[in-house]
């Protein structure tokens, strides 16, 4: 009996470790860009103190110095690898979701897969528009890096406020037992959803001002762009950290997959 127990002590232990090793990118790598972020601008009022004296530098602005830039766009490269590789797992547990919750409710079942598509198609441009923004910079083309960053900001702000759309709607629904390494924690989803829509506010409040920063107001220009600067920062950040609280499902889903034993998903999980 002590070895059996000592054996499913070591089994619990390999299925945290595994957990650990597969959640801990989805924390530390999007959190390295936010200190990269703020490395970047900190730079940039080092190394241009003439700029500075006269507007507050943007991150495009600040990664145009290829010193800032350049490890910059690395430390973006490997969030968009991170994000792309924790789609695989996060997207299968939202179709099993999704799946598990409309049980009997076909026209609920299509509507949440179609709206599953989309978010997944626009977070894909909002990927691109991310990883083009920071290896195109304003050295290369102005034109190219004001696309792309219009693409990262719209595109991730939508499917990000499309995703607390898709939560809310699931948890409308019954929640039903079944694929345990798959289900989407309920505590955890609702964080997210509240965070989405805070989150699309960020962002609708940073376009309002890269709106008015163009107008005469009764304020200093200059304290205008500076605010519309940090809050350039606070929303990119909102935008990361909502992809970091899926770091504990990841754990979750990694330990319960590896603790139980199911290597390979059910026939019935995609469908």
């Amino acid at each position: 009996m002590r070895g059996l127990s000592m054996s499913k002590e070591r089994a619990s232990n390999f299925a945290a470790a595994a957990g650990l090793l597969l959640a801990a990118p989805v924390v530390i790598v999007p959190g390295s860009a936010i200190i990269m972020m703020i490395w970047a601008r900190w730079a940039f009022y080092q190394r241009h103190p003439d700029y500075v004296q006269h507007s507050a530098p943007t991150v495009s602005r600040a990664i145009s110095d290829p010193f800032i830039g350049e490890p910059f766009a690395a430390a973006i490269l490997a969030v968009a690898c991170v994000s792309a590789l924790a789609l695989v797992p996060l997207s299968n547990a939202y179709f099993a979701t999704i799946r598990l919750r409309t049980e009997g409710n076909p026209v609920a079942r299509a509507s949440l897969r179609r709206l599953m598509y989309v978010v997944l198609a626009v977070q894909a441009c909002g990927t691109v528009g991310m990883v083009v923004c920071t290896q195109v910079t304003f050295r290369q083309s102005h034109d190219i890096h004001m696309v792309a960053s219009y693409f990262f900001f719209v595109f991730q702000a939508i499917a990000i406020l499309l995703s607390g759309i898709l939560a809310t709607r699931l948890a409308r629904l019954p929640s039903r037992d079944g694929c345990p390494y798959l289900r989407l924690d309920s505590t955890y989803s609702r964080i997210r959803r509240y965070l989405a829509f805070v989150t699309a506010g960020f962002a609708v409040f940073y376009l309002f001002l890269f709106v008015i920063k163009g107008f005469d107001l009764p304020i200093p220009e200059y304290d205008v762009y500076h605010f519309y600067t940090i809050h350039e920062v606070v929303t990119i950040s909102a935008y990361i950290f909502h992809f970091m609280l899926y770091a504990p499902e990841v754990f979750r889903m990694t330990r319960s997959l590896v603790s139980t034993g199911s290597w390979r998903l059910e026939a019935g999980t995609m469908a």
